[in-house]
């Protein structure tokens, strides 16, 4: 009996890049058992069913189940690719559940993904409130600031998720990114030379400001849907892009979490770090045994760069 491998999954990833979804029978023998790759790279098994099930189930980390209608209806379970090696046993798990023991479809899917969900729950927990404000703000920076100016090229520049000095890294301007819920204009500045430009290089501090409310029009899914849309076909961009999400803690289970936040955005400010702007000296050197500085800005008397000249260095990064 044939099974989902990686060699499968790589086969049908180099043709389906602008192609929509790819597919192909798991074992030709059996039919009913799918598995495909669509364009922007999430890998799937889809399974005949006989009629929608009464429920589909929720929180399931990496894990997206939902039912799709054709000639027949699915039961569509999927994986964002950089999941490959957690999703490939369970899908192979779920299949031979559904063609060789001849079991019900959703049950299978049920009984499979709580089994590797026990084992995924501790290393895939929920962001926590400043960790979803902060990577709120770095993404809705990439998504409404950088891609209409760079395009694809912007994912590739976004260095927040590998701890580096700024959030977003060109050759010629760094960004940095600080993202509140309070109603003042300061932010915390965790690392001593944090708002030092580069040599060099110019340095934008970007401050957002969200508001916390149920009835919020914006979370960090709806936020990275925008990011994927904007990418359009570009696979190589989406790969980056998810690839750092996923340093940051981010995983697809999050979207079905009561956990996930919702937010309005107040305003977003962009300001150039030079000259008088509230930050240590770049030749500061802290008192021998200092190993970590803290310290608060108050950029309410900054004068904010117009909108125009931040496009503009942008499109020089």
């Amino acid at each position: 009996m044939s099974s989902i491998t990686a060699a499968r999954w790589l086969s049908l990833k180099s043709q389906s890049r602008g192609s929509g979804m790819l597919v192909e029978q798991v074992d030709p023998a059996i039919n009913g058992c799918l598995m495909g790759v669509d364009e922007d790279g999430s890998l799937h098994l889809i399974i005949a069913i006989g009629e929608e099930p009464v429920e589909v189930p929720q929180e399931l980390e990496a894990v997206v189940v939902q039912i799709i209608e054709t000639d027949r209806i699915y039961l569509d379970v999927y994986a964002k690719g950089h999941y490959e090696m957690i999703f490939t046993p369970m899908a192979n798990e779920i299949f031979v559940g559904v063609s060789v023991q001849g079991r019900k479809p959703i049950d299978v899917v049920l009984e499979t993904i709580n089994e590797f969900r026990g084992a995924l729950r501790p290393l895939k927990p929920d962001l926590t409130l400043s960790e979803q404000i902060g990577l709120f703000g770095e993404i809705w920076v990439l998504c409404y600031v950088l891609i209409p100016n760079i395009g694809a090229r912007a994912c590739s520049l976004w260095s927040g998720p590998d701890a580096e000095r700024h959030d977003f890294i060109g050759d010629n301007v760094h960004i940095e990114v600080k993202t509140t819920t309070r109603s003042e204009d300061k932010h915390e500045i965790s690392r001593m030379d944090q708002l030092r430009a580069p040599s060099g290089k110019r340095l934008l501090f970007a401050s957002i400001q969200l508001e916390k409310s149920e009835g919020g029009e914006a979370t960090l899914a709806t936020l990275i849907d925008e990011v994927i849309a904007a990418l359009g076909i570009d696979g190589k961009a989406i790969d980056a892009f998810e690839s750092r999400l996923a340093k940051m803690r981010w995983h697809e289970g999050l979207r079905q979490s009561s956990e996930l936040k919702k937010f309005n955005m107040r305003d977003a400010q962009f300001f150039e770090v030079e000259g008088s702007f509230p930050r240590l000296p770049d030749n500061y050197v802290p008192t021998r045994g200092i190993t970590a500085i803290k310290y608060t800005i108050d950029i309410s008397s900054r004068a904010v760069l117009d909108r125009s000249e931040v496009d503009g260095l942008i499109k020089s990064m």
